[in-house]
This record gives C-alpha cells, structure tokens and sequence, in this order.
C-alpha cells in the first residue's frame, strides 16, 4: 500500500489491497500506523500479534508502508517496498500531495506490475519503464511506415505539378490552352483515353525534392475549371505569367521547413480543388528537362534487428520516361545492366521484351507508335529482396551498454557495404528518454537534439567509398538499454541500387542520338534498426 501523509490526522493519497479485506479493516490498519510508530526509531518494521508493518519514507512526512502477515519473508518485504519507493519517485514529486493524487492511475498500475496475486513478479526499475510507457516495436514501426505515406502523398504532388509546368510550357509553344483530357496524338498507341487506365499503376513518382526549395501560393490570375466530360482545364494567363516559375522565385524556404513539410495522404483523394491547391504547396524539383527525360527511382526497405539478423530488405525500382518533343515520340533507349541481385525484371506490355533481353534496348513492340507526350511513363521495373544482412547499402550497429550507476554508454557505427553508392544528408535519429540530454564524447559528423521528437540527430553530409566507416559515442542518464530503438535512417542518393544505366537514346528511323536528360533517385521509404 502507499501511502500515508501525517498531518493532524493520517491521510491514505493511494493505496491498493492484493487480498480480499473490508474497507474498514484497511482504513483501521491505516489509522493504527502512526500511533504504532516510536519517535528517533532506527528500524523500519513494526508488528503486532498478526499484522506487520514495513514502511519506507519517500519525502516530508510522506511514507511508502507495505502491511503484511507476521509470517511472511521479510527479506521479500524490504525489497518489494524498495522498489515500490523508487517506482513512485520515478513516476511523480514525492514532495507534492497533488502530485501523488494526479498520478494516482499511474502508480496503482505500477504496484499491479510489480505485485500479481499477492506475489512479487520478476520485474526490476527499467523493465517497469517499458511496461508503464506501453511502447511497442509494431508501433513505432507502423509509426515509420505512416511518415512514409505522407512523404510519398507529397512525392506524388510533386509528379503533378512537375507534369502541369510540362503541359504549360507545350501549350505556350503551341499557342494553346494545354487540355489534360487531350495530351497525345490520334495516332500514338499509348498516348490519349484509350490505355490511359492500364498505365495508371506504371506511372512512376518524381524523385524527392531537393531541401533547398521555394513554394507559394497560386497567382490570382491562375484559374481551373473541371467538368466531368472533359477534364481539367488550365484557364489562359497573362502574357509572361509563369506561375509554377513565380512559386520558385517568390520565396525561399529553409531546409528545416522543407525537412517538415509533410501532406497528408488523404490529399490525394481530396477535390480537384484542393488537389490543386495543395499542389501549389509543393516546389518543384530544379531539372532541366530535355526533349527526353529518363528517370530512375528506387525505393528501398531495409529492416534490420538490433542483435543481428535482417528482417526485411526489399528495393523495388522504375525506370519512366517522359516525352515532350513530339519529334522524339518513338525513341529508343539503349541500356546497360549487371544483375549481381538476382533482380525480378518486368518491362511495360507495349515495350518489345525479346529485344530488351537479347539487346539491352527498351524500344516499342509497334515501331510506328509513339511514347505519350509530356506524361511520364513506366516502361522498365525492378524488384530485389534478400535475406542477407550484407546486401543492405549502410549498415548501422548500435550499441547501449548501462554503466550500473545510473546511465549508458551508447556507441553507433556506421559501415557503408555499397561503395559505388554515394550517400548525401544523411541523418541517424536516435531515440533518447524524454528530458534528458546526452553528453557526447566522439563524433564523425554533426549532431543535433530533437527536443519534440525525443531524438539526437546524426548528421553526416557524405558518405562514401572515402567515407566508408563512422562512429558516434554519448552517454547519457538512463538504464534502460532498448529505449534506443528503433534507430531511423534517412538520406538522398543519386545512385541506384541495381546496377542500370541508360547509355543513349536514339530516334529508331535515322539512328541518330537524341539529347535527353537524366534523374536518378534511391529513396529510403523504411530503413530502420528494431
């Protein structure tokens, strides 16, 4: 039971009972405590004839007291009552009465925790932390997994506004509004409303903005009509009016804001309205596209278990290519692949896949089609998973080792396997206990503190075959060594995983090489040590 405050008469703040008794019985005991007690007394145990005392202070005059049976241990008694002071003094200020009567809940499910039907249970301070916090691996995973849905909801607006800007600039060549309903010729096989549902899935997301970006709101001349018939419709702007381009020049924002700047999934099923209007709140990435663009983007799933072992290691890769000169509507794009993966390799049902095969070429099946214009298509997919811990591109070891005096020595290293990856920003957030801060003794790189996340940020800005290895030590107050997990990796990487490379596109009639642009991006959606 805990406890009693003296004041002119005893007072119980908390107290909770493990064997059948009347109220009365446990208000008698209580009352009859005080007056048992003998002032300037060394030991801490009272008994009667059947009852036994044993009492703890925790504060001014404020007492932990544990009331048992004469025959049970008393050894079991001292150290049930040690840890149940220590437990309430971790929860709550034993100096204030309002404190302990707020913390009521928490403290009385703290004694279910440690006692269980009368009986001690084989729980210590630190696994009472984790029990009392109700923190889950499943959780903080499924937490991760959330963060990466708002990042890939705000990936996909970027695809779109990227894919307005196109259709602008094809419209201001033309001399006419651009029609979404309408992009592509009468004769292109996979251009226009014939196919346009069977290449949904294939579209592939625009890389991840770079974090230095500029965003802002749509000009007032800006206007979008929707009809069910006919589409979208960008309405007719002033002369000289860029307002996509205004968005990049009118502000700049910083790399923390762009680092937090995060959409909700549900804006991709929002109204047309607010679809548009949440686009225009994401910038666009700073290419400059060619009359042929390819882009390479790769997704990767790395899971690993704090004590060894991969969980999951899953890369799943598109390779898209978006068409806006109409000249070029028919290219072909030689590639080179080395497949030390074992790699699950699918091209688009209109590519000619026997070609690709026997001749690293990504052509059309019908050579007298043509790609879509100005819409980026899927024509080339990937799929690695392995069970081998020595695949995954960064390998991160954690290592808290509690000192026994009431902290821990974390140590985190970092050992680049892939070292024809080049990794950019690359940032280690580290759970820490809430309130505390960490005293860092050694480090390669930068680091920072997190205050609203409870996180210690690891900076590293390169990491590559020159910058392969990597540590970080700190210690700081705790004793439980799982509140360091799970560590969350993220970084930016222009280098794919799987071994690809476009080395030239070529117009199929005069087999001339035609100029094209090029983006690669290999995104982290879930790397993690659990």
């Amino acid at each position: 039971m805990f406890a009693v405050k003296f004041d002119v008469v005893p007072v119980a703040l908390v107290s909770r009972q493990f064997v059948e008794m009347p109220r009365t019985r446990i208000e008698g005991l209580l009352a009859s405590f005080p007056k048992l007690m003998t002032p300037g007394q060394q030991h801490t145990t009272i008994e009667t004839d059947t009852i036994r005392y044993v009492y703890q202070p925790i504060g001014e005059e404020m007492y932990a007291v544990l009331i048992t049976s004469r025959q049970n241990n008393i050894v079991q008694d001292m150290d049930i009552l040690h840890l149940i002071a220590r437990t309430v003094s971790d929860i709550c200020d034993v100096g204030d009465q309002q404190d302990v009567i707020l913390h009521g809940i928490d403290i009385i499910s703290a004694f279910d925790e440690i006692i269980s039907q009368g009986l001690r249970d084989n729980v210590d301070l630190a696994k009472l932390r984790t029990i009392m916090q109700m923190e889950s691996h499943e959780e903080k995973i499924q937490e991760i997994i959330e963060r990466n849905k708002e990042r890939e909801a705000k990936q996909e607006l970027t695809r779109k506004a990227k894919m307005f800007e196109q259709q602008r600039r094809d419209a201001a060549k033309r001399g006419t509004d651009s029609s979404m309903g309408g992009i592509g010729s009468s004769g292109s096989i996979l251009g226009g409303g014939r196919i346009s549902n069977s290449y949904e899935p294939l579209i592939a997301r625009d890389p991840e903005p770079p974090r230095s970006f500029a965003a802002a709101s749509l000009a007032p001349s800006s206007t979008a009509s929707f009809s069910n018939a006919r589409g979208m419709r960008l309405g007719r702007k002033p002369k000289g009016a860029d307002v996509l381009g205004a968005m990049r020049d009118e502000v700049g924002l910083s790399q923390n804001f762009a680092d937090n700047l995060s959409i909700s999934e549900s804006a991709t099923s929002a109204t047309p309205a607010a679809a548009v209007a949440a686009v225009a709140a994401v910038s666009l990435p700073l290419v400059d596209m060619k009359g042929v663009h390819v882009q390479i983007e790769e997704h990767i799933t790395a899971i690993v278990n704090r004590d060894g072992g991969l969980e999951q290691m899953e890369v799943k890769g598109d390779l898209s290519l978006i068409v806006s000169d109409e000249a070029s509507g028919s290219v072909q794009l030689a590639v080179i692949t080395n497949d030390t993966h074992n790699a699950q390799i699918k091209t688009h049902p209109k590519i000619d896949k026997k070609r690709f095969h026997s001749d690293s070429v990504i052509a059309l099946k019908d050579a007298s089609g043509s790609f879509p214009i100005s819409q980026p298509i899927g024509v080339l997919k990937w799929r690695i998973v392995s069970n081998n811990e020595d695949d995954i591109p960064l390998t991160i070891n954690c290592w808290p080792s509690p000192t026994g005096s009431g902290s821990v020595d974390v140590n985190i290293e970092y050992e680049l396997n892939n070292t024809k990856l080049e990794l950019e920003d690359v940032v280690v957030s580290i759970p820490i206990p809430s309130g505390t801060q960490p005293t860092i003794s050694d480090v390669d790189g930068v680091y920072d503190i997190n205050r609203a996340r409870s996180t210690l940020e690891w900076q590293i800005p390169t990491i590559d075959s020159s910058n392969k290895n990597g540590s970080l030590d700190f210690s700081i107050v705790g004793d439980d060594a799982g509140a360091f997990f799970p560590v969350v990796v993220s970084f930016v990487c222009k280098k794919p995983y799987f071994d690809i490379e476009v080395t030239s596109v070529m117009s199929p009639d005069s087999q001339q090489a035609v100029e094209f642009s090029q983006s690669i991006m290999l995104i982290p959606e879930q790397y993690a040590v659990i």
